[in-house]
Order: C-alpha cells, then sequence, then structure tokens
C-alpha cells in the first residue's frame, strides 16, 4: 500500500473523479446496467466490492456513500422470502467492506469530533438495549435479529455518527451540496428506472397477444417508495440551479405512483407539496414560470382523471378497503396492540425483540415483528422511557435541521421529514441501513454547512 502514502498525480485525480457528478454518474450508470441485465444480485456484490475499493483508495468516507446507496438499492429490489435464503450462502462477502472500513479508519485517521445530537444518540442507544427489560423472554432478547437491530438502532448509528461527525469538515463552498444533491439525484433515477424497466418487462412477457396496461403489484413498493421520496426533494434542490431539473422530480413522482405503495401515495403527494411550496418560496425569480407550469400541469391532471382513477384504482381499493374493514386490517390492528403492549408495559415497554404480535402481522424470516409505525413503536417497545429519549433526540434533530436557513438545509430538513412521513405506515427510521444512516448523514451535512442563506 506504498502508493497509498504517496499522493502520486494519478491517485489525486481519482480520488476527485469519485466526489465528482461524474464519478457518481459512472456508478449509477454501472447500476443501471445491472437493472436491464436483471442481474441485481449480482449487483450488490459488484458494489460491495466498488464500495470497499473506494473507502480503501479515497481520503474522504464521503465518497462511498453512493456505491453503498446503491448496494443498498438492490437490496430492497431483491428483498423476499426466496431471495432471503439466497442471500444466506453470501453473508461471508461482508467481511470484505467491514476490512476496507477498518483500513479507511486505520489509514486515514481524523481528529475526534463530538456532534450535537451525541448525548440524544446515547440515550436513544441506551433505550434500545433496556426495552422490554423484565417482559421479554431472553430467547427474543437475544435472538440474532433482535440484537443486531438493537445495536444497530442505537450504539451503531452513534459511532457512524461521531466517525462523520469527524470525517466530514465544515464548508461553506458548495462543494458539499453539490455532492449530495448528485448522489440522491442519482439514487432516485435509478429507483426510476427500476420501477419502470419493472413495467417494461411485464410488457414484453405480455406481448404480442396482450396489450393491456395496468398497475402492477410488487412485494418492494413501499421500499422503493420511501428511497424516491428521500431523493425528490433534491430534485427540486437541483432545480433552483437548472428548472430542467423539475423533470427528474416528475419521473420519481410518477415513479412512486405506479409503485402502487399506498403510503408512497399519500406521502409521496404531500412531499410533492411541501417540495412545490419550496421552490415556490426559494426561487422568486422564476416563480410566475412555476406557477404557470403548476397551473398547466393542474389542469392537464384534471383531464387525465378519467384515465386515472381506473389506473390507480387497485392502490385507492387497497385505501378504502383499510378503512371499510379496519377490524380485519392487519395493520390497523397491530397499532391496537402497540397501545395496549403500552398499557401493560408504561416504564420499559415490550422491547423491539417481542414477537408476541405474530399472530396479527407474521413476519419474513430473519425479520423483526414491527408495530408499522414509528410512534406506536416507540410507546409499545420502549414506553415512557422512550418517549422521553426519543422526544429529546427528536427535538435535537429539529435544531439541527432548522439552525440555519439555507437552501441545501431545508432541503435535508424536507428529505428527512418524507422519510418520517413513509414511517408513520412501515418500519423506516427502524431499518438501520440504509434508511436511518440516512438520516445521521443528513444531520452531519446540516450541521457542517456553515451558509445560511
Amino acid at each position: 500500500m506504498k502508493f497509498l502514502q504517496n499522493e502520486t498525480h494519478g491517485l489525486v485525480r481519482l480520488r476527485r473523479f469519485l466526489m465528482s457528478g461524474l464519478g457518481i454518474a459512472a456508478q449509477a450508470l454501472l447500476a443501471g446496467l445491472m437493472v436491464i441485465f436483471g442481474a441485481e444480485l449480482a449487483g450488490i456484490a459488484v458494489f460491495i466490492v466498488v464500495f470497499s475499493a473506494i473507502a480503501v483508495l479515497s481520503n474522504q468516507l464521503l465518497a462511498t456513500a453512493p456505491s453503498f446507496l446503491f448496494t443498498c438499492l438492490f437490496l430492497i429490489s431483491t428483498n423476499n422470502v426466496t431471495a432471503f435464503d439466497r442471500f444466506v450462502p453470501f453473508l461471508w462477502l461482508a467481511v470484505i467492506p467491514v476490512a476496507a472500513l477498518l483500513f479507511h479508519l486505520w489509514r486515514y485517521r481524523v481528529k475526534l469530533v463530538i456532534g450535537k445530537a451525541t448525548w440524544a444518540m446515547l440515550a436513544v442507544s441506551v433505550v434500545f438495549l433496556t426495552g422490554g427489560l423484565g417482559y421479554i423472554s431472553a430467547a427474543e432478547y437475544f435472538a440474532l435479529a433482535s440484537i443486531y437491530h438493537m445495536l444497530a438502532l442505537g450504539f451503531g448509528m452513534l459511532i457512524a455518527y461521531i466517525w462523520l461527525s469527524s470525517a466530514v469538515r465544515e464548508t461553506s463552498t458548495e462543494e458539499l451540496p453539490k455532492f449530495v444533491a448528485n448522489m440522491m439525484v442519482a439514487l432516485g433515477l435509478i429507483a426510476c428506472f427500476m420501477v419502470f424497466h419493472h413495467y417494461f418487462i411485464d410488457m414484453l412477457e405480455r406481448l404480442p397477444g396482450d396489450f393491456s396496461l395496468g398497475l402492477l403489484q410488487f412485494q418492494w413498493r413501499n421500499n422503493v417508495s420511501t428511497t424516491l421520496m428521500l431523493a425528490l426533494p433534491f430534485a427540486f434542490y437541483k432545480a433552483l440551479q437548472k428548472p430542467a431539473w423539475l423533470l427528474s422530480a416528475l419521473a420519481m413522482f410518477a415513479a412512486i405512483l405506479l409503485s402502487g405503495s399506498r403510503g408512497g401515495l399519500v406521502f409521496g403527494s404531500a412531499t410533492l407539496m411541501l417540495c412545490i411550496l419550496f421552490v415556490l418560496i426559494a426561487d422568486k425569480r422564476r416563480r410566475k414560470f412555476y406557477l404557470i407550469g403548476l397551473g398547466a400541469a393542474a389542469l392537464g391532471f384534471a383531464v387525465s382523471l378519467r384515465w386515472l382513477i381506473p389506473f390507480f384504482g387497485p392502490t385507492f381499493g387497497r385505501m378504502l378497503d383499510t378503512l371499510r374493514y379496519g377490524d380485519e386490517d392487519a395493520r390497523l390492528l397491530i397499532w391496537q396492540r402497540g397501545w395496549h403492549d403500552f398499557l401493560r408495559r408504561p416504564v420499559f415497554g415490550t422491547g423491539l425483540g417481542y414477537m408476541g404480535n405474530r399472530d396479527v402481522h407474521p413476519s419474513l424470516p430473519g425479520a423483526m415483528c414491527w408495530y408499522h409505525n414509528s410512534l406506536v413503536q416507540i410507546i409499545g417497545s420502549f414506553g415512557a422511557v422512550g418517549i422521553l429519549a426519543f422526544g429529546y433526540m427528536y427535538a435535537m434533530r429539529f435544531i439541527i435541521f432548522l439552525r440555519r436557513r439555507s437552501a441545501f438545509h431545508i432541503t435535508l430538513l424536507l428529505s428527512w421529514l418524507s422519510l418520517e412521513m413513509m414511517s408513520l405506515v412501515n418500519p423506516g427510521v427502524f431499518v438501520p441501513l440504509p434508511y436511518l444512516l440516512m438520516v445521521v448523514m443528513f444531520m452531519v451535512f446540516s450541521e457542517k454547512y456553515t451558509k445560511t442563506k
């Protein structure tokens, strides 16, 4: 590794490339090729290698973020019962990125920085371990899935926060916002492409006899919708410089609707409205142009309703079924269980690893028995102690995101809020990788970017 000790011209250029928009585009192109050839599972292995190589070669930890997010995106599309069994023989691959990160930590040592959210995250980390004390069985508490989530969501995120706070330098230049926006938009566009490609393959399989077009149901709809919602505000942020980026925002929202996710339909629409309001306020110079475009879009939407309502009928139907058959809907029943669990264990809750509600909402192998609502998860799993700790942490997050009011800070805030909204109907922020780690990253970016306007 002597070449890493000598800052050669080639190595310096490679590091600049990895942090550039072109470097992110190259990784996005690689991801797109994996989707085209239906090689998402192989794509996971490929991007693990890419991630590991970047961790070794680059002196900036942030350079590994795009490959990490593309890896997680492929995990989303292969996350089903069959794929879970297929992953088991390849778990040893995790050794490669872990070793690369340890090498990065040793080779590119940085001065330790304690961020503003450290103590709040420490409090939550302790709560993850104390949840269910005196109630949950030892078998449930020490189950592999339970231990992983308690440590990853708690002390794992705390370590990641401190490491990122130490590795990312304070800056008032546009390099950090530009890198983050390019990364998130690239992630969103590849997620779009995955959805559109799914429809294209379905159409090819039905031709030449069947020309009908309808909404498809696929298992990863909620996860891909969450990813698209996280990326959507960054497309609007880039549109502040070049309005043409609004086309990418339109594509992302279309993909959210085509996913068939009920949460995506409701909260994706809410995120879109917030993003439109953000652009109207932030870009006064083009406000008239945006209002004309918004009016034209509204007119087009109204004219298209006669075709849109039947097409998206299955999504609306599933939403109406939830309201109509609330007493039989698994998600509503699990929320009721969460409240009852809190009343039974009001101090420490039932614990994250509690599996007593699987009769209402059976979970996949290796998965937790989630309440599918972040608020219910907090009160049911961690009780009053959890309410205090998480309340402290959420207060700190709002302080961090709202401390400065630049367009980039507001974009980070909107992206985080989109995840919080989706977490009201899905595990969301209780998924360590990638969602909670992305929140941690956004907090660090918000702290490190010092520009106020």
